[in-house]
């Protein structure tokens, strides 16, 4: 069961959002990622990307991180495993990245960050992975093309996205549990409007169509999301030589 996509401003994009709000809404944002177990969808295939080049470590990029909860979470439990991965969170957010700095440092673990707007100065190059997770249902049609696009740009291994699926049984468990994980306002106007605004699995799947010129399976991630990994040897294998790819700011 599902419903047309609409979208409308999250408060947290806010630029005027005051820091004690964003703070509080940035760890609420951080327990709903953590209920959901959505590091445990990520790491898994970063551990099997890493044990392919046992010479260097897995060089990570997430896009639009946020408090960037799931790259430390990935460090933490590389370091645990003794796995060799070295992990970049970008973001816009001069705010965010600072607060995901002392979270990593608190942890114990080296994070990089960069803050940059994916959107308008595309992504730096040299990662083996670039992942992102909720995020694209931030994004019009055709700024989700670009952008799968300039990940695989600068990609060297995949590309793993991971976002809500929309529907309407997604966006009711959503509400409900912003609201027993976290007291932010924020947090609960933000998460019913993300599922709202998400794509659903085919809507997904006919932009990553669109954007790469094959068909990419779009599994369910449970729960409310869904998981999409473009992977560069697939890739090379189904079109024989990399296609042209317009890189940098996405209008």
């Amino acid at each position: 069961m599902t419903s047309a996509r609409l979208r409308c401003d999250e408060w947290m994009d806010d630029p005027g959002l005051d820091p004690e709000r964003h703070r509080l809404a940035l760890a609420g944002l951080a327990r709903l990622n953590r209920l959901s177990l959505v590091s445990r969808v990520f790491y898994p295939r970063l551990v099997r990307l890493a044990a392919q080049q046992p010479r260097r470590p897995l060089r990570v990029l997430d896009v639009a991180s946020g408090s960037a909860d799931l790259p430390i979470d990935w460090l933490c439990r590389a370091k645990r495993e003794g796995i060799r991965m070295e992990v970049t969170s970008l973001d816009r957010s001069q705010y965010a990245m600072d607060f995901a700095s002392e979270k990593a440092k608190a942890a114990g673990v080296t994070m990089g960050t960069v803050v940059r707007d994916c959107l308008v100065d595309g992504l730096p190059s040299g990662f083996d992975v670039v992942t992102n997770s909720l995020f694209m249902h931030h994004l019009e049609n055709h700024q989700a093309v670009r952008l799968i696009q300039e990940m695989w740009r600068v990609s060297e291994r995949a590309v793993v996205i991971c976002d809500l699926d929309r529907s309407k049984i997604n966006t009711a468990l959503v509400a409900v549990a912003s609201r027993l994980v976290s007291r932010s306002d924020v947090v609960h106007h933000d998460a019913t409007a993300s599922v709202r605004g998400a794509f659903n699995r085919p809507e997904f799947a006919a932009l990553l169509r669109q954007a790469m010129g094959y068909d990419i399976p779009v599994r369910i991630a449970f729960p409310c999301r869904f998981l999409a990994v473009i992977d560069q040897a697939c890739v090379a294998e189904l079109v024989g030589s990399a296609s042209p790819i317009l890189s940098g700011a996405i209008p």
